[in-house]
């Protein structure tokens, strides 16, 4: 399988950008190898909303709308993935209970209060920060973070032990050399942060200093929580640390 394909079935399975090409849920090893190409899809994605984000400014949206959509186009483009994760981790964690018993209640498909809490202050947080950014801010947020965040991902998925037996997230840990894949996956994102550096230095720093810093707490946190990572927190880490590069952007402009 090419480069273009392998990268065409991560979006595919991760995201909900039309590339042409179908992943099969059933088919499980189709993902094998596949957690280097996650900071790329991440890219792409960060591409699309910088887009938008500069076609909704020459229609002269205001900065709240304009921060809304972006923030559910950004949830929609995900199809809800990492959001989904996020919320069942919470109700795991915030459960305080044994590490086993955290397990049971992230696999149960009801939602709890504490992911109900968690989805709308994470949703909030982005809209007004992103509110309160400037255009030129706004755009190298949006395209920067999403990227770091699935670097983040990848260093979750590396760098820490499967909590599960099995899981949708196995495929990922159990194909994934580490720490070789890692460094692969982050060549992009730091050509293109390099490159958008010369235009804003200070935001590029914070924007990526915070979404990194954000992603790797968590990822450790969680491991420290759960003796290991799932599937449902390698979507937290990616929320989590798109929030922190927005709130340290929006703490600083």
């Amino acid at each position: 399988m090419n480069f273009f394909k392998r990268l065409a079935l991560t979006a595919s399975y991760v995201t909900c950008i039309p590339l042409g090409i179908s992943f099969d849920s059933e088919d499980e090893s189709l993902l094998k190898g596949l957690s280097k190409f996650l900071p790329l899809v991440g890219l792409i994605l960060g591409a699309i909303l910088a887009l938008i984000t500069f076609v909704l400014t020459q229609l002269h949206v205001s900065s709240l709308l304009l921060a809304a959509i972006i923030t559910f186009k950004w949830l929609w483009l995900t199809g809800g993935l990492h959001m989904d994760g996020l919320m069942d981790t919470a109700d795991g964690i915030f459960s305080h209970r044994s590490k086993e018993r955290m397990l049971e209640i992230m696999q149960d498909s009801r939602v709890g209060n504490f992911a109900v809490l968690v989805a709308i202050t994470v949703i909030a947080l982005k809209i007004f920060a992103l509110q309160s950014l400037n255009l030129s801010v706004c755009i190298i947020a949006v395209l920067l973070i999403p990227g770091w965040a699935r670097a983040c991902e990848v260093y979750a998925i590396g760098r820490f032990d499967y909590a599960r037996e099995f899981g949708k997230g196995k495929i990922w840990h159990d194909t994934t050399i580490w720490p070789r894949d890692l460094f692969l996956s982050i060549i992009p994102m730091l050509l293109i942060t390099a490159y958008v550096s010369q235009f804003n230095l200070k935001a590029v720093l914070q924007v990526t200093v915070g979404t990194i810093a954000g992603g790797l707490l968590s990822a450790h946190f969680l491991n420290a929580k759960l003796t290991g990572h799932t599937g449902d927190t390698y979507g937290a880490v990616v929320e989590i640390a798109e929030l922190g590069g927005v709130l340290i952007a929006a703490l600083n402009f």
